[in-house]
């Protein structure tokens, strides 16, 4: 099991929709994101962008 696994693209496709809104299953620390999740997970924590002109 040396293959990197998208952890966003694991949980989609192995748990329920009720398991991914549980604590318990979501677990802390590094992991491995495909380019595309990657992306879309920079997005949601204010990752580089466009500078703002105070």
């Amino acid at each position: 099991m040396d293959k990197l696994v998208c952890i966003d693209c694991w949980r989609r496709d192995n748990l329920t929709f009720a398991q991914r809104l549980d604590p318990a299953f979501i677990t802390p620390g590094p992991v491995h994101r495909c380019a595309i999740h990657r992306t879309l997970h920079e997005d949601l924590q204010g990752g580089p962008g466009p500078a703002v002109a105070a």
